[in-house]
């Protein structure tokens, strides 16, 4: 599979009815017929109770070691006027570069990756997502992000984390949601599109706002003025794996956990391309970047399946039936 440069170094509203009776108040001497307006009836209706506030025990800080970077293609200097990408996405393999709005190709930088790293400190990992620039509309990090990990390097991802935007400067657990595949039906059988998907993607919630066995499992807070959203998880989150591949991604959009990879789930028809020619513009498929995978706590060798070298270099990458799922 032919891959563009990429250096390396890193979702998910009650009514309540008041029923009166008819009654009135006899009219006063001198006053019309009309009757005031019934009281209110008391409601026998039971009040919902109210949620139960989430206890955090503890929240990230910063990283202290440094585990891997990257950096990605960037649109920011003609994405705006020539409306199109020069590289960087290969629908083939799952690989996207589309930091556009759909049939018009507004650049959108506060969806454009440009570079990613992760750190870690005792407790947590922190991936660092670098856009081109904040939302040019609200001066914000308005859009998802989001990083998937593939634990066992073998192509298939197995856990995804993402952030709805917008985020502050302090760690926050709202809009903080963490997905499995336990199945291990990501991506079908092959990095490329197949002919028939029949798999449901990131099927189950380990972690949504806080709610999930430890309400302390994710975080992310976001830099407006220097475009970065950073999302912490404790180390435990990855079942205290040695090491792995990670990509970071990141959408203009709400995304279905369930419809992943988008290439097995979307055809290139639908989801339009980036890149003039046939199927251009941006289709159904647009506000989105995603990146290819790195390395972390071990050295690549270039055999990684969907690691960033791997795809400049080998053709398709076949996937084992029944491997996958979040590993035990």
């Amino acid at each position: 599979m032919k891959r563009n440069r990429v250096m390396f170094f890193v979702s998910v509203g009650m009514l309540v009815v008041f029923t009166a009776t008819a009654c009135g108040l006899p009219a006063l001497p001198g006053s019309s017929t009309a009757t005031l307006p019934p009281p209110p009836a008391t409601s026998t209706t039971a009040p919902e109770p109210s949620p139960v506030a989430i206890q955090h025990l503890v929240q990230p800080s910063s990283g202290v070691t440094a585990i891997a970077n990257a950096h990605d293609n960037e649109e920011s200097e003609t994405g705006a006027t020539e409306k199109s990408v020069r590289g960087g996405d290969e629908f083939r393999i799952n690989r996207f570069e589309r930091p556009f709005t759909a049939t018009d190709m507004t650049y959108l930088p506060q969806i454009d990756i440009v570079g990613m790293s992760m750190t870690k400190d005792d407790t947590w990992y922190y991936v660092q997502i670098k856009l081109a620039g904040a939302d040019t509309t609200t001066g914000e990090m308005s859009g998802l992000y989001g990083v998937e990990f593939d634990l066992n390097v073998d192509g298939k991802t197995e856990i995804l984390l993402v952030a709805q935007g917008p985020f502050g400067a302090d760690w926050t657990t709202d809009g903080v949601t963490a997905y499995v595949d336990n199945n291990g039906d990501i991506g079908g059988i092959s990095s490329k599109p197949d002919d028939i998907y029949t798999g449901n993607g990131y099927e189950t919630i380990l972690f949504d706002s806080g709610k999930g066995e430890d309400p302390d499992a994710a975080w992310a807070r976001a830099n407006a003025a220097n475009g970065i959203v950073e999302i912490a998880f404790k180390q435990e989150t990855l079942r205290d794996f040695p090491k792995w591949m990670w990509n970071p991604l990141a959408s203009a959009y709400p995304i279905d956990p369930t419809k992943f990879y988008f290439n097995d789930t979307f055809t290139l028809q639908r989801a339009g391309s980036p890149v003039k020619g046939d199927n251009y513009p941006l289709k159904e498929l647009a506000g989105f970047d995603n990146t290819c995978r790195v390395p972390a706590n071990f050295e690549a060798t270039g055999t990684e399946p969907m690691g960033c070298q791997v795809q400049a270099q080998q053709d398709d990458i076949e996937f084992t039936p029944g491997t996958g799922g979040y590993p035990n």
